[in-house]
């Protein structure tokens, strides 16, 4: 087994422990490469890191008096698990060969020329703007080097805390009160940002959320580059890189070795999206000495995103079939797809034929358009689901799943579908577009005369569905 330390690994080979920095560990500190006997070490012991501080392993040395020798883990790295795994090699309780790394085993590693920052965002309330916490943390050469957190009071006018984001996330109106604005924390996240790619899991949310509130705030909105660890994790496991049950942010961190972390914390869930894309990275090299995240991601055939003021560009396939602005949806997948129905009362999407020689392409509306027939809410639905009772419409994109799945799922819940936003409508739900749908701008100037209209992300959707645990296309 390999396990990752703070800007190097450590492996059992031999009957020696071998710890070998990483290039950047090694230019910065002068640190070689170093082998030991295990039969020299006296003890092991551990001070596990926290989701904000270091930690360390101390290793002493037998007849060897007051020699130590520390080994730096990063925060939520396992410095506990490091040292047992050491000392149950040492005492025989496991074999070097037992502690090996199964196949397919994933860790984040340095990799040359991998530099980017990992953000993640927690918002107040239904409102992507409603922004209150910021996470982010700089990877160079694939290796977490500096990280920075803020908490922020979100933006005037959607300043509130509901409580389900509350649960989610135990940020409460409190806690910010004498934080600075969103303006500000977000004018230190760009300084810290540079000219770096921002990574994030689902960067469609995380992007978006950082527009809307540039925006509400009437702060410029800047160009960034976006990547996805969402997106390389679904095609890693399509590409049998990747062996997990869903691409949840856990399960994807876990699946590549990244320790216990708090969920929902902005910090952490940078931090692990980073690590995702470390731990990737090396299964997708190109055989070049130096592999940039663009080189990553433009190998398996995607492309970056963009965020700027005129919209959000998702991180794409680049065998997407190319759509002109014009087309109302400019940078969205629209390939024809299938979809299982855990409800088993919706038809799979009718796959259209190829257009023949002089005929109309369709139009990029016809790729994602509605079912016709609206599904009645299930009365004997469980009282406490989110979407019980509630008037739901849904906009844009929702690759992988059809939209009729999402309306018969909504309608098991107890919700209602409706087509378009109305006054009846309680939740908008926003799936992948390139640019602010009809739907969402009419949401807008309800909610601006005082509807009160929740707009969640995709994802939300799909948790309480149970959708993200569907097998990957």
């Amino acid at each position: 087994m390999t396990v990752s330390t703070l800007g190097a690994s450590l492996s059992i080979s031999q009957g020696n422990l071998v710890y070998v920095p990483s290039q950047l560990t090694a230019s910065l500190t002068g640190e070689l490469r170093r082998e030991i006997a295990l039969a020299d070490i006296d003890a092991v012991d551990a001070v596990q890191p926290t989701a904000a501080a270091s930690g360390r392993i101390v290793i002493s040395f037998a007849n060897t008096k007051n020699a130590e020798w520390a080994i730096a883990f990063a925060p939520n790295q396992d410095a506990q698990g490091c040292a047992e795994w050491i000392n149950d090699v040492r005492s025989g309780k496991i074999t070097e060969e037992s502690s090996s790394p199964a196949a397919g085993e994933l860790a984040a590693t340095s990799t040359p020329g991998l530099d980017f920052v990992a953000v993640d965002v927690e918002t107040a309330n239904g409102n992507w703007a409603s922004i209150c916490q910021i996470g982010a943390v700089r990877f160079v050469n694939g290796e977490e080097t500096e990280s920075k957190v803020w908490l922020c009071q979100p933006p005037a006018g959607i300043e509130h805390f509901e409580d389900v984001n509350i649960s989610i996330h135990g940020i409460t109106p409190d806690d910010v009160k004498d934080a600075p604005t969103f303006a500000e924390a977000a004018g230190e996240l760009l300084t810290f940002l540079r000219d770096d790619v921002l990574v994030a899991h689902n960067a469609q949310f995380d992007s978006t959320a950082l527009r809307s509130a540039f925006l509400r705030t009437q702060m410029p909105v800047p160009q960034i580059s976006l990547a996805c660890s969402l997106a390389l994790a679904r095609y890693a496991s399509k590409s049998k890189v990747l062996k997990v049950a869903n691409h949840k942010l856990p399960t994807v961190a876990k699946a590549v070795g990244f320790g216990s972390f708090q969920h929902h914390d902005a910090l952490d869930d940078a931090r692990a999206a980073g690590h995702i894309i470390s731990a990737l990275a090396p299964a997708f090299a190109n055989g070049a000495g130096e592999q940039t995240i663009r080189d990553v991601f433009d190998a398996q055939g995607f492309q970056l995103g963009t965020m700027s003021a005129e919209h959000i560009m998702p991180v794409l396939r680049k065998d997407t079939a190319p759509i002109s602005p014009e087309d109302l949806g400019a940078g969205t997948d629209f390939r024809d797809r299938t979809s299982s129905d855990p409800w088993g009362s919706a038809e799979p999407a009718e796959k259209k034929e190829p257009a023949k020689k002089g005929q109309r392409r369709p139009a990029p509306w016809e790729s994602v358009a509605t079912p016709d027939t609206i599904p009645d809410p299930n009365p004997d639905a469980d009282k406490d689901s989110p979407l019980y009772g509630q008037h739901v419409t849904l906009t844009g994109d929702f690759e992988p799943f059809d939209k009729g799945v999402l309306w018969n799922g909504i309608a098991h819940h107890g919700g209602q579908v409706g087509k378009n936003v109305t006054k009846k409508t309680t939740i908008l739900v926003l799936g992948e577009w390139a640019t602010t749908t009809s739907k969402e701008k009419r949401a807008d100037e309800l909610n601006e005369k005082g509807q009160g209209i929740e707009k969640w992300p995709a994802s939300k959707l799909f948790e309480v569905l149970e959708l993200e645990t569907e097998p990957p296309f």
